[in-house]
């Protein structure tokens, strides 16, 4: 692994870290965003790990120019869980507002469903950390990189 590959971890588990943080502090307040990251660090932190993992073992892989199908099929669905998981931590919130944007059945739909959501996103994450670092052991290093 090298310093791009780390980063790029790090600045995928960030970046959905602010989402997060934008949704619940956008329609709770600032409050309410402290109070469910208490209440959700440890799903929050699984969810951003296992994003940021998985993206940093993405970049390796495409930085050794051989990266598979399935692999880039399995780190677009765990980055597709981790965003609703995120989401689902907070959707009861845009239940207030669903009924003017019209979306009232999909806030109720990830308010009843919010643990579940949480953690076939964190399954996700994993296959897809393990089926990334399968194929990074099998995928040599370029020469001269």
């Amino acid at each position: 692994m090298n310093k791009k590959t780390v980063r790029a971890g790090i600045v995928a588990a960030t970046v959905l870290g602010l989402f997060y943080a934008s949704v619940v502090g956008g329609v709770g307040g600032l409050d309410h965003l402290a109070q469910q990251a208490v209440d959700d660090w440890p799903w929050l932190v699984l969810i951003l790990a296992g994003f940021g993992t998985q993206v940093g073992l993405f970049v390796e892989l495409r930085r050794r120019q051989r990266l598979q199908v399935d692999v880039r099929a399995a780190a677009g669905t765990g980055a597709g869980a981790s965003a609703v998981g995120m989401v689902a931590c907070c959707a009861h919130h845009v239940a207030d507002l669903a009924p003017i944007i019209g979306a009232s059945g999909a806030a109720v739909f990830l308010t009843a469903y919010r643990t579940p959501i949480m953690v076939i996103g964190i399954v996700i994450n994993g296959l897809g950390v393990f089926l990334s670092a399968r194929r990074l052991r099998r995928t040599p290093v370029p020469a001269g990189r």
